[in-house]
């Protein structure tokens, strides 16, 4: 396996603990319990920052390289490509909206953030899924290592916060949820 292949199996093992944090706090707020808004801000921050601006791009050079050597997977990865964008302008609507509901504290609008993110966490979950499932057991049959070598190019040097390696400060909150969840 290509170290890039593993990388990006990483990322998705964790932005699905990530997501499992947030969905967590959407049922706690479903069931009218008080939530850790600023643990669900922090996740939405971590969603917004490190997939949307750092893994998302690598995946998008290594598709367009999948769908032109693949003519058969080129639907699938220009969709996956398409949905990138889309999933950043989603993220940062739900973060618009949480921190709405946080500063105004309305039932009305509480009840709008549960609807809003169980759909938000689904089409990331969905997302993740076709990733790992379909277009990346298809990049590792298909791409040689000269193709993943031009995506891991791409790839910025800058490390998760939530990979292990470091005491991250800034999600320290969300890395202790995680590590509790599991």
């Amino acid at each position: 396996m290509h170290p890039l292949a593993q990388r990006l199996h990483d990322d998705h093992r964790r932005l699905t603990q990530v997501l499992g944090v947030l969905e967590a706090q959407i049922d706690r707020l479903a069931r009218a319990e008080d939530v850790d808004f600023d643990l669900m801000l922090d996740a939405m921050t971590y969603i917004t920052e490190f997939p949307n601006r750092l893994h998302h791009p690598v995946e998008d050079v290594l598709f367009a390289r999948l769908a032109a050597s693949d003519p058969g997977a080129a639907d699938a990865c220009q969709a996956q490509i398409a949905e990138h964008q889309r999933l950043f302008h989603d993220s940062a609507a739900f973060y618009n909206l949480l921190e709405a509901v946080q500063m105004d504290d309305a039932t009305l609008m509480r009840d709008r953030l549960v609807d809003a993110g169980r759909e938000f966490i689904a089409a990331q979950r969905a997302h993740l899924l076709r990733e790992e499932r379909e277009l990346l057991p298809r990049a590792e049959q298909q791409l040689r290592d000269a193709d993943w070598d031009i995506a891991a190019g791409t790839a910025s040097v800058v490390s998760d916060p939530l990979d292990g390696t470091a005491t991250p400060a800034r999600y320290q909150a969300l890395y202790e949820a995680i590590c509790t969840a599991h």
